[in-house]
């Protein structure tokens, strides 16, 4: 499935579901820890080091959307994989916002769980198919909105990417920050900020998360 070594650490207030991702992810990846409440979850994460954090939104002490914020300062470079019940856009949204890099709801089965660590854990994005087409559908009416409201500056909105936007794009949907793209494509980081800016502008999405959701779709749904 993936590199055997990869460390990953659980987060869930149901034992059940604890168990049963333990036992799923157990022959491939070293699970360093199973916790029940956020505040367990951030002092685990301290102390295990994980590659990757699977955690519930809905939790005990500290939720995980909170969690997954704290995780970027005190364990930086780790990847959280959000596992909820919660279906509704505006959920996914605060999650990837805060810093998540998937999203899968528990009724997600065993294949889509391995497929979304995968991902993950190779830097990409993973949005639940059963999430995606309204997370779309609420992005491309507050785009259309915005559109109507106040059209961009300096790019008008529906007008076709250039290669390299769409190269950036790409890159943008599969977890790259400026730095790693500009690298990738051999230009300044001056150059992809004005690259994105154009993008934004044409497509009328208004924040990195929402590009990289509208790319998610554009995708499949794996980027």
């Amino acid at each position: 499935m993936s590199d055997p070594r990869l460390k990953v650490l659980i987060a869930d207030d149901h034992p059940m579901m604890l168990e049963g991702l333990s036992k799923l992810l157990g022959p491939d990846f070293e699970v360093v820890g199973m916790v029940s409440d956020g505040r367990a979850l951030l002092k685990a994460a301290e102390r295990t080091r994980p590659d990757l954090v699977i955690t519930d939104i809905s939790m005990p002490e500290i939720d995980g959307i909170e969690a997954t914020r704290r995780l970027r300062a005190s364990v930086p470079g780790v990847r959280v994989l959000i596992l909820s019940i919660h279906t509704d856009p505006s959920w996914v949204q605060a999650a990837f916002e805060a810093g998540a890099c998937g999203y899968l709801t528990k009724t997600s089965v065993a294949e889509e769980i391995e497929l979304a660590v995968r991902e993950v854990s190779k830097g990409r994005y993973f949005v639940s198919p059963s999430v995606t087409k309204a997370l779309v559908v609420t992005a491309l009416q507050g785009a259309a909105g915005r559109r109507e409201s106040a059209p961009p500056a300096g790019a008008a909105a529906g007008e076709p990417l250039t290669p390299r936007e769409v190269e950036i794009v790409g890159l943008v949907g599969r977890g790259l920050g400026n730095k790693e793209i500009a690298r990738r494509l051999g230009v300044s980081v001056t150059t992809v900020r004005t690259h994105l800016g154009k993008v934004y502008g044409k497509l009328g999405t208004a924040s990195r998360v929402e590009l990289a959701l509208l790319a998610a779709h554009v995708d499949g749904h794996v980027m």
